[in-house]
């Protein structure tokens, strides 16, 4: 994937002293954005399932040209058909951004805080569903980053008795 920007240099009077067209290749040919949405009562998390015998996922799907990470998470949300209940509207502002090398994949990912969420069948979805934080039912590495985040951004949310490492 290719980024290009204009560099511009500023006088400190507002002037544009410079500008440079530039490009730079990034490594990474997707990007997605994800919402870790945790329900505000016991802290669990909102997981689909794609395929039987797979792992879950957050609710999410790939950026499209020319959209924003957070108007591809609420379009996926709607598209997932998931109505969150009683958002705390502060999503936009609890961010993190990962990298899965294995897809070259830039996920943006946005925490919802919510008391609940109306979930109806989708065809994306074998299944949509709470999953307590103490569940490893995720993909490789998703439950650490996930409660990575959830502890950085509302540790009041965060279950610290988990373990992110067994023994």
């Amino acid at each position: 994937m290719k980024a290009e920007f204009i560099e511009k240099f500023i006088a400190e009077n507002g002037d544009i002293i410079n500008e440079v067209n530039k490009s730079v290749e990034l490594p990474f040919s997707r990007v997605s954005a994800r919402a870790i949405v945790v329900r505000q009562g016991d802290g669990a998390i909102l997981g689909t399932l794609h395929r039987q015998g797979g792992r879950y996922a957050l609710p999410g799907g790939a950026v499209d040209d020319g959209e924003s990470a957070a108007a591809a998470v609420a379009r996926e949300l709607q598209e997932e058909n998931i109505i969150l209940v009683g958002d705390d509207g502060q999503w936009r502002e609890r961010v993190s951004v990962s990298y899965f090398g294995g897809y070259k994949e830039l996920a943006v990912w946005y925490l919802f805080v919510v008391a609940d969420a109306e979930i109806e069948p989708c065809e994306e979805n074998i299944e949509t569903r709470w999953i307590a934080q103490s569940e490893d039912v995720w993909y490789p590495f998703m439950r650490e980053k996930i409660l990575l985040m959830l502890n950085d951004q509302l540790p009041d949310l965060a279950q610290l008795t988990v373990s992110l490492f067994p023994v």
